[in-house]
């Protein structure tokens, strides 16, 4: 990859680059030697550098990486939270904090030499966008593990409509820098299609009425946590070996599934966006020393914080977006000691027809020709080295019936031509319609 942004550079003679590498494949490190070469090459100049993502945690461990690779304890200073810099040379900044304090009166345009954007696949949100055109690097790099947003806005266009060097998921288990992983769809037993129970809007399930069908009427609940147990003794080798994550759709539906494997002598707890980080800290101590077996979590650990010991993962619910799937299950890739492959559970019910389980399936594909579809009938033979994907048979006919309906057939387009200017917030043309949805116009 370094490589490669070096010809970028020396060859293209571009400076604004874009690298795209699955989770857990070390994206920072290369950024910071990447910095540390731009160093060598420009000794007398300051080569200031701004490193920007959108957490607390992603920052922190970033501004350890740098000092590793630099072997500078004293390099860079955080500017996030309660931390203030002491200068403003070697920046690691939140988006949040550029905006609060209003970086850009403070410093030129030009003041940077060098600027990093984590988790570019961000970059597309307004927040982002002063940041962007205020300042004039000499080079700006963007990391991201999936470039494709759900929302359809476009990120590469700040990168002439090119990416810089990629490694992706299928690639990088082949290449041992993951490990491989086991998946099982296993048959949920609530109906996600019933219009009446939950709404469809912008994209995605509606999360309230999610969580209300998880939790608040406790016998559906009750029984569908029974189910997961269940599925779990099934597929688990052995249960005391496990370290699991269960993504969950809100507080709640986290609480809950963690009271119900209490109760069933499954020791787990749960963390939420706004868990202080002692208990965080704790929570990821007790999971690798076997205290608990399961964190259940709400939008937490989707990007940016590792625990390499997790064995397990569970989809407690469906994820619309394709980044999130991704990072998710990349949290349980990581590599670790005595860690063969990792396990995931992912429970597939009847879905609302816009849901997409083709563009899921297709990430986790290595250079495959065929469709989806046939993947799934061939039993999905062009999986990278080590991994396996089994479908019970009833998840196995609701993915299909649900890609027969998207864009196979008619009826699959015009219904999403009728609410596309809802869904996507973008005015319907063929050219926006494609893109959005990935579709080759032949």
């Amino acid at each position: 990859i370094l490589d490669k942004l070096d010809a970028e550079r020396k060859v293209r003679g571009y400076f604004k680059n874009l690298i795209v590498a699955a989770t857990g494949t070390g994206k920072t490190v290369v950024s910071a030697f990447d910095y540390q070469r731009f160093r060598q090459e420009n000794p007398g100049s300051p080569c200031r550098l701004l490193f920007v993502a959108h957490r607390e945690e992603i920052l922190k461990q970033s501004l350890a990486c740098f000092q590793g690779v630099l072997k500078d304890a004293n390099f860079g200073d955080l500017f996030v939270g309660n931390y203030k810099p002491d200068s403003l040379d070697h920046l690691f900044l939140s988006v949040q904090t550029f905006h609060s304090q209003e970086l850009h009166t403070k410093t030129s345009p030009d003041f940077y030499d060098y600027i990093i954007v984590d988790e570019f696949h961000h970059a597309a949100a307004p927040t982002y966008q002063k940041l962007l055109t205020y300042y004039k690097p000499k080079i700006l790099l963007g990391l991201t593990a999936t470039p494709e947003r759900m929302d359809g806005k476009p990120i590469l266009e700040y990168f002439d409509n090119r990416i810089a060097a990629e490694i992706r998921l299928p690639e990088a288990i082949d290449r041992k820098l993951l490990c491989p992983f086991q998946y099982f769809g296993v048959t949920d037993t609530i109906d996600l299609n019933d219009s009446n129970v939950l709404k469809w809007s912008r994209g995605g399930y509606d999360k309230t009425d999610l969580s209300n069908l998880y939790t608040l009427n406790r016998a559906v609940a009750d029984r569908r946590a029974n189910m997961i147990i269940a599925s779990m003794m099934k597929y688990v080798t052995d249960i005391d070996d496990v370290k699991g994550l269960g993504f969950c759709v809100s507080i709640e539906h986290a609480k809950y599934m963690a009271e119900y494997f209490n109760a069933h002598s499954i020791p787990s707890m749960f963390l939420v966006g706004t868990s202080p980080d002692e208990e965080r800290h704790t929570a990821k101590q007790n999971l690798v020393s076997g205290q608990v077996r399961f964190i259940f979590v709400v939008d937490i650990y989707n990007e940016g914080v590792d625990i390499p010991e997790i064995n397990t993962v569970l989809f407690l619910r469906p994820t619309e977006s394709l980044t999130v799937f991704l990072q998710q299950l990349g949290r349980g890739l990581r590599l670790a000691d005595n860690k063969e492959c990792l396990t995931v559970l992912d429970f597939i019910g009847q879905a609302n027809k816009k849901y997409n389980f083709e563009d899921k399936f297709a990430a986790l594909l290595a250079n495959t020709t065929k469709s989806v579809q046939r993947e799934i009938k061939d039993g999905f033979i062009s999986l990278p080295k080590g991994c396996y994907i089994q479908l019970e048979r009833k998840a196995t006919e609701y993915i299909l019936n649900n890609i027969r309906s998207s864009f196979g057939v008619k009826a699959g387009l015009v219904s999403r031509l009728a609410t596309f200017t809802e869904d996507s917030e973008l005015s319907l043309t063929l050219a926006n319609f494609t893109a959005y949805y990935h579709l080759d116009v032949r």
